[in-house]
């Protein structure tokens, strides 16, 4: 991951339809680790929370930056979607800010309350005695919260962020993961002394992910850009866990924020599924059968995505009891059958075949090359694929559409077997334009370019993509294409769920 010195917001910073949206609520508490505090505190409960499963937790210092989805960070809002897309676990956030002394009057900013500085600063276990006495059983009441550390993080900005990494070095059974951004990790109350504390102390159960900006704070305090390559330096000695995203920001949330997405998917990524990354895949250079994707999605158990070459006047069996299939010709022109039925085919035709019917390629000219696609769903139903059928679908057979961006021809809109949503399509996109702005859809999407280059927009990254290139788009993950080019280009696309 590198640092992004723009410093803009990506596709997963964005409010989506299709997003299922957590809620939150706002609090008070008066705390007794704490005496004579009170302070505000928030609750975000994402919606697919289902009180019968325990919840993850993140817990964030000054909760009121962290909470607001107009600010730097709009935690809530990138939350909705990368709980959506899988990349973190359904996750309940505690949004906490620093407490204030009751006799005194309202603070002009929850950054200037009276306590912030004595609870954050502090190199004690005490505020991670208050979450762990205080915050967090009053948040049992209402939740079913995991008591497993690694699904609990802390997070913090500032001096919230040595408070964070605080209460996890001193609490490690409670807290594994410390998301810490612009962190003050300087002389304030001592928190210059963590960087030797980490060379000389056994190396402790966390993972942290730290950012911070080559024009932070330079004050009597200390460097704070020093100070966070200082606790870089410690981690990597000690062998943690750990990410630094270093950029050339000053003491603000805009860096921190706009990497956000890709911090907390790399904070989450070791307790979530593992599954086929939405990004592109390269067409082989050479000749020989190649594994392009393999493993699970959103929707599959199990993929394959493959290319395949045949030699002129060669066969190939497809065959499954247990696998769906899809087969797309690349190049060249093939007799296919299926099922005792044949059909001379050329490049982009395409033979969906259900479990337990069989098919066979016959090359027909040189250079025949195809894509194959074998899975297994976790909503499989024999006698919706019977009822949906296997079927060829010639390209030269499909109807040509155009509209204002270029056209479309429609293959199917269908169930199968494995998946009651199944369909495809292939653009022409005109020169220079996008097809759309970034969306999203639960439906998962692989893109097969045919002719052309484009750029794909896939969450918060870009990625280029020339003809046999293959695109795969997660479930709810935002994406778009661009046509780079000067004349129309094509691309083919299928989604199921």
């Amino acid at each position: 991951m590198k640092a992004q010195d723009g410093y803009e917001y990506g596709p997963n910073s964005e409010v989506y339809e299709t997003i299922p949206k957590g809620i939150v609520s706002k609090h008070s508490w008066e705390s007794t680790t704490f005496p004579n505090t009170i302070r505000d505190y928030y609750i975000y409960v994402p919606a697919q929370y289902d009180a019968s499963e325990p919840a993850a937790l993140m817990v964030f210092q000054d909760g009121h930056a962290y909470v607001n989805t107009i600010g730097d960070f709009k935690v809530p809002t990138v939350f909705d979607n990368l709980i959506a897309q899988g990349k973190m676990p359904v996750t309940i956030g505690l949004f906490i800010n620093p407490g204030h002394d009751k006799n005194l009057p309202e603070p002009e900013s929850p950054y200037r309350v009276s306590n912030r500085s004595l609870e954050y600063d502090d190199m004690s276990s005490t505020y991670g005695d208050f979450l762990l006495n205080e915050m967090i059983p009053e948040l049992k009441k209402s939740y079913n919260i995991s008591d497993d550390p690694k699904m609990r993080a802390i997070a913090g900005l500032s001096s919230g962020a040595i408070c964070a990494f605080s209460a996890a070095w001193f609490h490690p059974g409670s807290f594994h993961k410390v998301l810490s951004h612009i962190g003050s990790f300087t002389d304030i109350l001592g928190g210059h002394n963590y960087p030797p504390m980490i060379r000389k102390t056994d190396k402790k159960d966390i993972k942290v992910f730290m950012q911070d900006g080559s024009s932070d704070l330079n004050n009597q305090f200390g460097n704070w850009w020093l100070a966070n390559l200082q606790m870089e330096s410690a981690l990597k000695f000690k062998d943690y866990e750990y990410e630094f995203v270093g950029g050339t920001g000053g003491h603000n949330g805009n860096h921190a924020g706009s990497i956000l997405p890709e911090s907390l998917a790399w904070l989450w990524s070791d307790v979530v599924p593992e599954r086929v990354a939405s990004q592109v895949y390269s067409f082989p250079s050479g000749k020989a059968d190649t594994v392009l994707m393999k493993g699970k999605t959103m929707h599959l158990d199990d993929m394959d995505f493959t290319v395949n070459f045949i030699n002129p006047s060669a066969q190939k069996a497809f065959f499954d009891t247990k696998k769906e299939q899809i087969l797309i010709i690349k190049e060249g022109e093939v007799k296919a059958t299926l099922n005792g039925k044949s059909k001379t085919l050329g490049a982009n035709s395409v033979v969906v075949i259900m479990p337990g019917d069989k098919a066979e390629f016959i090359a027909k000219s040189e250079g025949v090359a195809y894509y194959q696609m074998a899975y297994t769903s976790k909503d499989i139903d024999v006698e919706r694929g019977k009822k949906a059928g296997s079927e060829i679908l010639a390209y030269s057979e499909l109807d040509y559409k155009t509209h204002d961006r270029g056209g479309i021809r429609n293959y199917f809109h269908r169930e199968t077997a494995m998946c009651p949503y199944y369909e495809m399509h292939m653009t022409n996109l005109n020169p220079g334009i996008k097809s759309h702005e970034p969306h999203t859809h639960v439906a998962t999407e692989i893109v097969i370019m045919i002719e052309g280059e484009t750029e794909m927009e896939i969450g918060n990254q870009k990625y280029l993509g020339k003809a046999g290139d293959v695109y795969f788009l997660g479930s709810s993950v935002p994406h778009a294409i661009r046509n780079m080019g000067n004349e129309q280009t094509r691309y083919l696309a299928f989604q199921w769920n």
